[in-house]
């Protein structure tokens, strides 16, 4: 094939792309805009794009319908998954006194099972999807399969299947996120833990090519996979964002200052969105006497806490991808929220470049050591706030003023954070390009 420098690289890829979440049956935008845009970016290039995927909760297209022209989608059945959405859409039906209700329950229960299953509940598809890949290779011609995750189980599929079609397939393992480098999704027994790292090992020894959404993921699968030839499969496509950047403009006249969150946040303790910290250092800044409004655009799922004691608060539906970037600009900062520091080190989520087209100020409310953070600091694109201590934190935020951040006017160093620079990396490895 053309990434080992065998065919012809003057013939458009036939493209195949695994992912368990796609349209309209995610959540947020945040969990398939990586993929949708890829395959956007791919077809756009002349490439043959199919998405293998499976259903559950309708969602609706979150607003990136237009980018799907074009592009051959097939929906597996996926009973567990379709079920698990469909509890969360009722959760947030029901009243907020028995949603918490619910919602623990479901978190409980959830932990449970997915200690059980390694490496992800996923793996009661892979199957599946091995034989519906297999299916389509063989009927489209795909030369070319991506599979981008998590949930990593996907990767095995991927495995799989470069292990039966062999050179005639190019494999794409993209990692969003790390496997078992990151205390989210690896196990924590040793036993588990040693059969999750052989299953990765099996995925990466078959991959002809590694894309990574940071630099900090491909360090830990070179440190836990050393004997592994991965230096050279390895190539950094961060997320970026989607079309060209937003004019500048101010934010919003209003007396308060205005935080805006767009995505899901939570109050699991032992989660990585958990909003609890955050909402009680604001507090403590509002006695100090600064005025705040946070303001969440998404799915906000509470069990222990009570909104009411916390008025500063307010709580909107998710924004479609046409309005969001208005509704951004309202705001004076735009937050990230990510407060687990074991599995920090690597995060930069797609928030953080769509952030950066709006071209309004970032407020990194994490550990320090937290990716996004670092990008933060080095380009003086916002503040970053130490969810780790949260007084240290509030009295930031009692001294936080809405002010111009000059980086986020220069045109050139925001369109460098721009989704075709970096898919374009990619392109040019399939190509056959040095």
């Amino acid at each position: 094939m053309r990434l080992n420098g065998s065919s012809d690289f003057s013939v458009p890829r036939n493209v195949l792309i695994i992912c368990q979440y796609f349209v309209p049956y995610a959540a947020s935008v945040g969990g398939v805009a990586r993929v949708v845009h890829l395959a956007r970016y791919l077809k756009d290039q002349g490439y043959e794009v199919n998405i293998l995927t499976s259903d559950g909760a309708d969602f609706g297209d979150l607003g990136l319908g237009e980018l799907l022209t074009g592009l051959d989608v097939t929906y597996l059945r996926d009973p567990l998954k379709r079920s698990i959405q469909n509890s969360l859409m009722r959760i947030g039906h029901h009243p907020a006194g028995s949603a918490s209700v619910w919602l623990s329950r479901l978190r409980v229960v959830k932990r449970v099972v997915t200690s059980l299953v390694i490496p992800d509940l996923g793996l009661f598809m892979v199957s599946k999807y091995y034989r519906a890949a297999a299916a389509l290779i063989e009927s489209k011609g795909i030369d070319t399969l991506i599979v981008s995750t998590p949930p990593h189980s996907m990767q095995l599929v991927g495995g799989l299947l470069k292990r039966k079609f062999d050179d005639r397939l190019d494999l794409v393992a993209d990692y969003r996120d790390s496997w078992n480098g990151s205390k989210i999704f690896s196990p924590k027994g040793v036993v588990t833990s040693m059969i999750s790292r052989r299953l990765e090992r099996f995925s990466l020894k078959r991959a002809d090519l590694i894309t990574f959404a940071s630099q900090p993921m491909f360090a830990k699968l070179n440190r836990l996979f050393p004997d592994l030839p991965l230096e050279s499969k390895g190539l950094l496509m961060m997320n970026g964002y989607a079309g060209e950047p937003w004019p500048v403009r101010g934010a919003s006249e209003s007396a308060d200052l205005r935080i805006g969150h767009f995505g899901m946040a939570n109050d699991d303790e032992k989660g990585y969105r958990n909003v609890e910290p955050l909402l009680r250092a604001i507090a403590g800044a509002i006695e100090a006497g600064i005025t705040i409004r946070l303001c969440f655009y998404g799915s906000l799922r509470l069990s222990r806490i009570d909104l009411r004691d916390f008025p500063f608060v307010e709580v909107h539906a998710s924004v479609g991808h046409a309005e969001v970037f208005t509704v951004m600009q309202e705001m004076h900062y735009l937050l990230i929220l990510h407060t687990d520091p074991a599995s920090s080190d690597e995060v930069i989520t797609g928030k953080f470049f769509d952030y950066i087209k709006a071209r309004r100020p970032i407020l990194c409310f994490s550990p320090e050591n937290t990716e996004a953070a670092r990008l933060v600091k080095r380009w003086q694109v916002g503040e970053w706030l130490d969810s780790q201590a949260p007084e240290r934190a509030s009295q930031a935020l009692s001294t936080l003023r809405p002010r111009c951040y000059p980086a986020l006017l220069d045109d050139e160093l925001v369109a460098s954070f721009g989704r075709n620079g970096q898919y374009r990396k990619l392109y040019e490895r399939l190509r056959g390009a040095a």
